[in-house]
This record gives C-alpha cells, structure tokens and sequence, in this order.
C-alpha cells in the first residue's frame, strides 16, 4: 500500500479494520477478565483492579506517547523518503521504553503497599490489590515494549500483523483465565497472571518482523542526539495525559463512590468502565489507524486526501456511537448481569443509575477522538492535549464535584456525559482552526 497514492476507502478500511479488530480484540479481554473476576472472585476483586488502575495509566500513558510521538515522526520521515532517520528514531525509541519500563516498574513494585494506602485502599481491599498488582508489575515492561513495537509496524505498513498479535493475545488471556481462575481456583492471582503471560506474545509475534525483509525499518546502533526523542515526548504528550488524566480522574470517582455508595460503588463504577470500553476502544481503534496515514499523507503535502480520510472517520465513529446507545437505552440488565452474579443487587442498581446517563457519551466521544488523534499526526500535541485534558480530567472532575450540589446523587452519574459534551465543543473550534485546508502553513513549521 501506498497511503499518499493509493485508493482512500481501501487504505482506510485495511489500517481501520485490523485497528479495530485489534481493539476489540483487547476489549474482550477485559471484558472477559471482568467476567471472571466479577462472577468468581466478586466485588473486591473488582474494586482491586480498580484501585489499581491509576497506576497501569501512568505507565500505559507513557508508552503510549512515546509510540504514537515517535511513529508519528517516524511515519513524516517515510513519507518523505528519509527511511535513515525513521529507523533511527525506531531504534532510539526501542532503547528508552525499555530502560524506563523496567526501572520505573521495578520502583513501584518496592512501592505497592504504600501506593494503595495513597489511593484509599483499606487494609481488606490492599490485600487483594498487592496480590494482583505484585504479578502484573512483573509482567507489565513486557506489554509497554509491545505497544511500541506495535504502532511502528503498523507506521511499517503492517497493520495486519499488528491485529494478529493483539487477537492472539487477547485469546491467550480469555484462556489463561478461564484455567487460572475457574479451573484451578488461584482468584485474583490466577487473573494476574493469565494477564501477564498474555502481555509477552506481543513481542513474540511483532519483534521478528524487523529482522525480516519486509521491513522498512531496521534497528541501527542509537547513536547521536535524542533530541527527535524529546520531539516525540511532545508530540504524543496528548495520550499520556489522557491516561494520567483517567488515573486521576478514577482516584477521585473512587472517592466519590466509596463516600455516597461504600465498597458496591467502587465495584460498580469497573462494571461502567467495562460497559464503556468496547465503544470507546472501537473509536479509538478508527482514530488510532488515522495517525499512521495521516501522518506520512502530511508528510507528503496531500492535505485533500487527509481532509477524506478524515471524513471516512467520523462517519465510522458516528455508527458505533449509534450502536452503543441503542444497547445502552434498550437492554442495560443484560450488560450489566455480564459481570455481576445474581445476589450483587445493590452494586446493579448503581450500574443501572450510570447507564441511565452514560449513552450521552456515544454522541460525542467518536468525534473526539478523531479530532484528537488528527491533531497528533499533524504535529499539533497542544491542541491534541487540551482536547484529552478536558474529557478526561478537567470537566470530569468539575462536574463531580459540582452537580451533585445540583442534582443530588444524579449529579454523579451525570459528570461524564456533561464533560464529553462540553469537551466536543472544545475539539470542534481546534478542528476548524486546523482543519486539512489550513495545512500548508503546518507542513513548513514542522
């Protein structure tokens, strides 16, 4: 494929299918280890993922911009023909993510139990969380090399592979955790680890494509200034804080949760997460397989093929919203009975008062989204990260301190749906300040 000559609807759907399919792929792992968690290990089990999940943000976050930062700029390189300077960057950026990775993880491993106790966490509740998080910290390096390995070979014109290696992945964990947990009974252990062993096929299906000759890229020696790294640092800095602003964002929900409803709310409030995720993680999985393309496109000075592709992307996005809100308005009980055995009616009900408000989101994060990845790919992280701050931090947090004055409990379920909204507003005036036609300036400052 030629992404800056080639057919636009054909490049579209073969990066945004295996993107999508690749999300979806993670969706229904998660989704399946709520299944298990929620159906054989119960609430606490629930609310010890949740208590852990700031800590996966930062450490997600940071591999995600460093992998989109720098596929970005590896991707602007190709479609300029400079393929040295790509697999530089390649190889620099393989360097940093494993040396932070490990270091970083290997600190917060000695760190857990204080960590917990910091985010609220109960003597009972911390227990469980440190038997979860003791394994995924030993396991997690792995899965933040993946992430990276994975945005380059898609950048590389590979984004098959790169949905074959999430698919196989995710059907490792879906059967690691139906033998950990339901067959040999090891809980929130046996979760863990399934997890963790899941995460290492990542780099056992994407590593041996750059020793082969297919690949553009190619792992030289990483020498010289890492100043294009700091450049990539920037320039993906939008993902980082989105997934710091959703660490954030869920230790003061967890808060707010534990406060008005105790421990069912914090078990209810994963259950949302786990409703939330195959729609925005599609969406996701659209805007995400924009940046390769539209990256080398801007590279390459087509701003009209930009302007259709993106096109194609809210349309798509715009269909899952659809969807989702019609399950969301039509059968709620259904989802949420997924994770939920049949004596947690209270935790239920509270999942039942969020989907009363939560199809709101689906009318405008798709857009977001699009909006969001487009600014990243044209070299505009600023502008990509107010977009990210204020959906995933800023408005969320304004709004769940300030409706419930308002609307009582109501407010809390409310807090998200309004800050996506408010949020949709934000990404629309950036959008049309630069928009494909205002591209030509962008392409000489960059």
């Amino acid at each position: 494929m030629n992404v800056t000559k080639d057919n636009i609807a054909s490049i579209f759907f073969q990066y945004s299918i295996p993107s999508v399919m690749g999300m979806l792929a993670i969706s229904s792992a998660n989704i399946v280890d709520g299944f298990f968690i929620g159906n054989y290990v119960g609430d606490f089990g629930l609310a010890a993922i949740n208590i852990s999940l700031p800590i996966f943000s930062f450490l997600f976050g940071f591999a995600l911009m460093l992998a989109i930062g720098s596929s970005v700029l590896a991707g602007k390189f190709i479609g300029e023909e400079n393929v040295k300077n790509a697999s530089l960057i390649f190889s620099k950026t393989i360097v940093t993510i494993t040396l932070f990775s490990f270091l970083t993880s290997s600190v917060l491993f000695l760190n857990i139990k204080t960590l917990l106790h910091f985010f609220g966490a109960d003597e009972n509740l911390a227990k469980i969380a440190i038997e979860y998080l003791s394994i995924m910290l030993l396991f997690i390096p792995f899965l933040m090399i993946g992430v990276v390995l994975d945005y380059f070979v898609r950048v590389d014109n590979r984004p098959n592979l790169a949905f074959i290696a999430l698919l196989f992945s995710a059907l490792i964990n879906v059967l690691l955790d139906w033998f950990m947990i339901v067959y040999l009974q090891k809980g929130i252990f046996g979760a863990a680890l399934a997890t963790g062993i899941s995460q290492l096929i990542l780099l056992f299906i994407l590593l041996p494509h750059f020793f082969s000759k297919k690949a553009t890229l190619q792992f030289v020696k990483p020498i010289g200034s890492y100043a294009h790294i700091l450049k990539a640092f920037y320039n993906g800095a939008s993902e980082f804080v989105n997934e710091i602003s959703i660490g954030i964002m869920t230790l003061v929900f967890n808060y707010v949760m534990i406060k008005n409803f105790g421990m069912e709310g914090i078990a209810a409030f994963t259950v949302i997460n786990y409703l939330l995720f195959i729609g925005v993680m599609i969406s996701f999985g659209i805007s995400d397989s924009l940046q390769p393309i539209i990256s080398k496109n801007f590279g390459a000075k087509e701003h009209k093929r930009i302007g259709a592709f993106l096109k194609l992307a809210f349309i798509a996005t715009s269909l899952v919203g659809v969807v989702m809100i019609l399950l969301l308005l039509f059968v709620p009980d259904t989802l949420a009975d997924i994770f939920l055995e049949e004596s947690n009616d209270t935790t239920k009900q509270i999942v039942l008062s969020f989907a009363t408000y939560l199809w709101i989101i689906f009318l405008f994060d798709g857009i977001n989204l699009v909006i969001s990845a487009y600014l990243t790919a044209i070299h505009k992280p600023l502008a990509s990260m107010v977009i990210a701050l204020s959906r995933s931090l800023i408005f969320p947090v304004f709004f769940i301190v300030m409706l419930p004055f308002v609307f009582d409990k109501n407010g809390i379920f409310m807090a998200i749906p309004m800050a996506e909204a408010v949020s949709f507003i934000i990404a629309m005036s950036l959008f049309r300040k630069f928009s494909p036609q205002n591209l030509g300036e962008l392409n000489e400052s960059s």
